[in-house]
């Protein structure tokens, strides 16, 4: 609580920010504009880094996967590991939401309309209906079972490039874990739409059954894996589940380990908003600055007469210091108000630029790029909403203080 003087003085520093009020105002309001600029900036990156994160998340990555050594360091699996029931106990603890183990083959397709790679998984369906929904994104046919023999699940891009309908079979080429070149006829289940075409042209699934007796020619009643992928709350995760797995000789990768291109972007996105955000902090401490001054030295006569009666260098310095709180509290008041406001608006109904490319999707290492973006708000902008507008208006007023003081002091 404040005692009788600095009640009083608390008022005085009050009732000269109302007696300057169009200065004030412009003060309050110019530190207000550059907090909501910058922080908008910040909350529209950090929504578009969420939405890439998300799609290289959901292109059956994960935010983590904990694979076998060999397959860690050569992408080679012909020696998948049995996912026991220890292991899965141990991998699906929280933090894990859920987890795919998965078996990996590279394969390709070639037909009259022409050829194409893929990336042939091995899922165990009922797990992986809980790490990715392809499931609910089915636009033909249906997603895949356990008792399915030699079937196939496709992506939508894939079907349409080659003119593929459910049931119709597909020619798998591929290699086997003895190196032999094969083909086999599978029969396709269901097309699914998802998450992007570069996703949906490469990825196909086939369940564990399959791909066991494709592969390996035997089919073990076991569930395998080269990957077991994992999905989280996000990357803050990466200790614990490293914890975890530090007994087994399993590798651990996020997802930036495995897409480094989009890795790069977000980090490039986070510096260039660093960078922004220091140009601003500069741009408007400097603006501010000038104000403030002129504020404080108009009035020098009145600081002078105080002075002549007896108030202390001290007591100066207390207004000032008071002054500064309204105007951050006011500042840091509005500004929090107009973009919780805007933000909570825009989180909600996007912002569109698809015009800006005639509505036509960009890729980027595999991933949609999203062309309605979602400007995502948290609490550690608003905090830095409240230290940017203790920054500018501190230094601004320490500043203006120290010189009129000084100059008091030189007359006096």
């Amino acid at each position: 609580m404040l005692n009788d003087e600095n009640r009083y003085l608390f008022k005085f520093a009050w009732k000269s920010i109302r007696r300057h009020a169009g200065r004030s105002f412009f003060i309050g309001f110019s530190v207000s504009l550059a907090v909501i600029i910058a922080v908008w900036v910040v909350a529209f990156f950090d929504g578009f880094n969420a939405q890439i994160e998300k799609a290289v998340v959901n292109t059956n990555i994960g935010f983590f996967q904990i694979q076998d050594p060999l397959y860690a360091r050569t992408t080679d699996s012909s020696t998948p590991l049995d996912y026991s029931t220890e292991l899965k106990n141990l991998i699906e603890m929280p933090p894990t939401l859920s987890a795919s183990p998965e078996l990996v083959l590279d394969g390709n397709i070639s037909t009259p309309e022409g050829a194409a790679g893929l990336v042939v998984i091995g899922i165990d369906p009922e797990l992986h209906k809980r790490f990715l929904p392809l499931s609910n994104n089915m636009s033909e046919g249906d997603f895949l079972s356990n008792r399915d023999e030699f079937s196939i699940l496709i992506g939508k891009e894939l079907a349409e490039l080659f003119k593929f309908h459910v049931g119709d079979q597909l020619v798998l080429n591929y290699q086997d874990q003895k190196g032999n070149l094969r083909s086999e006829i599978l029969t396709i289940k269901g097309i699914f739409n998802f998450n992007g075409k570069s996703f949906e042209k490469r990825f196909v699934y086939l369940n564990q059954k399959t791909w066991q007796k494709l592969f390996l020619d035997s089919y073990s009643d076991k569930i395998l894996f080269n990957r077991v992928s994992v999905m989280t709350d996000g990357l803050k995760d990466a200790q614990k589940l490293a914890n975890r797995i530090d007994k087994t000789n399993l590798s651990l990768k996020s997802w930036k380990d495995l897409n480094p291109e989009m890795a790069v972007v977000l980090e490039f996105h986070d510096g260039m908003i660093k960078f922004f955000f220091i140009i601003i902090s500069l741009t408007i401490t400097m603006t501010i600055l000038t104000p403030v001054r002129m504020l404080w030295q108009e009035r020098f006569k009145e600081l002078k007469m105080m002075s002549i009666i007896g108030v202390s260098v001290k007591k100066f310095w207390k207004i000032g210091f008071f002054e500064a709180v309204l105007m951050i509290v006011i500042s840091g008041f509005f500004s929090t108000i107009f973009l919780s406001t805007l933000i909570s608006y825009q989180s909600k109904v996007g912002l569109d630029f698809r015009f800006l490319n005639d509505g036509v999707a960009i890729e980027r290492a595999g991933i949609k790029l999203p062309g309605i973006i979602f400007p995502l708000l948290t609490i550690n902008q608003l905090l830095v909403t409240f230290i940017f507008v203790v920054f500018v208006l501190g230094i601004s007023y320490v500043w203006s203080i120290h010189r009129t003081l000084l100059r008091l002091k030189e007359e006096t």
